[in-house]
C-alpha cells in the first residue's frame, strides 16, 4: 500500500455513525412538525361544533404539515441514496454533511412560521430559502466526493455521482421559482413543490435514454 492510500484510508470514517445521525434527526424534525398544530382553546365545555369549527380554521396549518411532512421524508430518501454511492465518510464529506442537517433542523420553525403567516413574502421566502439550503448541501455533499474519488463506492463512478448532482439540482431550481412567486402571490408559492416528482422522473427519463444512446454508440 503506498503513503497516498494509506493517508486516505486514515481521513476516512465508518457510514454509520452518521447514518444513525441523519436519521436520528430527520425522525425528531418530522416528528416536531406535528408541535405546530394547535390544540382548540375553548373555554367551558367543548361541542362537536366547536372541535369542527377548530379544523376548519388550521385547514391551512395542516397543508402546510403535509407538505413540509412530505419535502422532509423526501429530502431522507435522497440522503439514503446519496449514502448508497459512498464507501467511506471524510472529514469534508462530514462537514457538509452536518451542515445539511443544521437546516433540516430548521424546517419544523420555517415551517409554523409560514403555516401562520402564510400570506406574508417574509414567512414564505424563509421556508423556500430552507429548502433551498437543504437541497444545495446535497449537490456540496456530492461535490465533494468527485473531489474525493477513493470514498466512492466501488461500484460507482464519477459519471454516476455527476448524475445524481444533476437529478438533486431539481429541488434548488424549484424552490427559487417557489421565491418568485411568493412576489406575487405568496398563499400559493408552495404548490410548486408538486412539480418535484414529476420533474424528477422526466429527467430520470431523460438521463436513462441518454445513457442508453451513449453505450450503444460505444
Amino acid at each position: 500500500m503506498s503513503r497516498s492510500e494509506a493517508r486516505n484510508r486514515k481521513s476516512q470514517f465508518s457510514l454509520h455513525r452518521l447514518e444513525s445521525l441523519t436519521d436520528g434527526i430527520y425522525a425528531i424534525a418530522m416528528t416536531l412538525l406535528v408541535l405546530s398544530l394547535p390544540m382548540p382553546q375553548i373555554d367551558g365545555g367543548s361541542t362537536d361544533s366547536d372541535i369542527i369549527n377548530h379544523f376548519s380554521d388550521i385547514t391551512e396549518l395542516f397543508g402546510t404539515y403535509a407538505l413540509s411532512f412530505l419535502l422532509l421524508g423526501n429530502f431522507w430518501i435522497i440522503q439514503l441514496k446519496i449514502f448508497k454511492y459512498i464507501k467511506a465518510s471524510s472529514i469534508p464529506h462530514l462537514w457538509a454533511n452536518l451542515a445539511g442537517l443544521l437546516v433540516v433542523c430548521l424546517i419544523p420553525f420555517s415551517s409554523s412560521l409560514m403555516g401562520y403567516h402564510n400570506h406574508t413574502f417574509s414567512a414564505n421566502l424563509f421556508f423556500h430559502l430552507n429548502i433551498f439550503l437543504i437541497s444545495a448541501f446535497f449537490v456540496v455533499q456530492c461535490k465533494v466526493l468527485l473531489m474525493n474519488p477513493s470514498t466512492i463506492a466501488d461500484q460507482f463512478d464519477k459519471s454516476a455521482i455527476r448524475r445524481v448532482i444533476l437529478i438533486n439540482l431539481i429541488l434548488p431550481m424549484v424552490s427559487i421559482l417557489g421565491i418568485g412567486i411568493s412576489f406575487i402571490s405568496p398563499q400559493w408559492s408552495t404548490v410548486v413543490y408538486l412539480a418535484v416528482p414529476f420533474l424528477t422522473l422526466l429527467l430520470k427519463n431523460r438521463i436513462h435514454v441518454s445513457s442508453k444512446k451513449i453505450d450503444h454508440e460505444n
